[in-house]
C-alpha cells in the first residue's frame, strides 16, 4: 500500500458535523460504504497524479461521499428518487453550516448524479471539478469495483477498518425497501424502480411505452 495513502476520513469542523450526522441517519454498513468510497476516491486520485490540497479540495470529496447516500435515511426528506432528495438533504445541511458558496452546487451535483455513470466521460473529467469525479468513481468502485482498482493491499486495509457488512448487497437491500414503502422514490428508470422491477416483477409499474401513451402529445 502506498504510505501517501489514508485510512481516516478528514477532520474539519464541516466534515466532523457530515459524520455525525451520518452516524445518525446512516445503518452502520450505509456509513462504512460511504467513507469506503472517499478512501477509495483518494487511491484513484493519487493513480492519476492528483494529491489533496493542491489539486482537490479533500473536505469536499468527503462531504460528497459522506452524503451521497443521505437520500436513504429513514427521515430523508422528500418524494423523489433517494439520489436527489438526498442531494436536497445534503444541501440544507450545507446550508444550515453556513456554506452558501459554489460548494453546495458542486456536492448536489455530484450527489444527484452519482448512480448515472459518468465517470468515465473525458469530458466531464476535463470540464468539471474533480472532487465531482474523484468521489463518484471511489463510490462505483465500492459498489462495483473490486481490489484490482485499488493498490495492493489497501483494500485489505480499507475494509479492516470499515467493514462491508453486505457491502453492495446491503446497499441495494436499503433502495428496494424504501421503493417498496414509497413507490414514488422509485419512479421508471431510475436506479431503485430497476431495482424493483427486477426484484419485484409482481409490483405494477408504468413501462416508458405507458409513459409516452400518456403525454398530452399523444405521440
Amino acid at each position: 500500500m502506498s504510505s501517501s495513502l489514508t485510512l481516516t476520513p478528514p477532520s474539519t469542523p464541516l466534515a466532523d458535523k457530515a459524520s455525525e450526522l451520518i452516524e445518525g441517519a446512516l445503518s452502520l454498513a450505509v456509513r462504512n460504504h460511504s467513507v469506503r468510497g472517499f478512501l477509495f476516491g483518494g487511491a484513484v486520485a493519487a493513480r492519476e497524479g492528483l494529491g489533496p490540497g493542491a489539486d482537490y479540495d479533500e473536505e469536499v470529496m468527503y462531504l460528497i461521499c459522506a452524503l451521497h447516500d443521505l437520500g436513504l435515511a429513514e427521515k430523508a426528506g422528500g418524494d423523489q428518487r433517494f439520489e436527489i432528495d438526498g442531494a436536497d438533504d445534503a444541501a440544507r445541511f450545507l446550508e444550515d453550516n453556513g456554506v452558501t458558496d459554489a460548494r453546495v452546487d458542486l456536492i448536489w451535483d455530484a450527489i444527484a448524479a452519482h448512480t448515472i455513470g459518468f465517470t468515465g466521460s473525458p469530458v466531464y473529467r476535463r470540464r468539471r471539478p474533480p472532487e465531482i469525479w474523484i468521489a463518484v468513481e471511489g463510490i462505483g468502485i465500492d459498489v462495483a469495483g473490486g481490489p484490482a482498482d485499488l493498490p495492493p493491499g489497501y483494500a485489505d486495509q480499507v475494509h479492516a477498518a470499515y467493514p462491508r457488512l453486505g457491502g453492495s448487497r446491503a446497499l441495494t437491500d436499503a433502495i428496494e425497501a424504501q421503493g417498496l414503502a414509497n413507490p414514488r422514490k422509485a419512479p421508471t428508470t431510475s436506479l431503485a424502480g430497476e431495482i424493483i422491477r427486477l426484484r419485484h416483477p409482481e409490483v405494477p409499474r408504468p413501462s416508458w411505452d405507458d409513459i409516452l401513451a400518456a403525454s398530452g402529445w399523444r405521440d
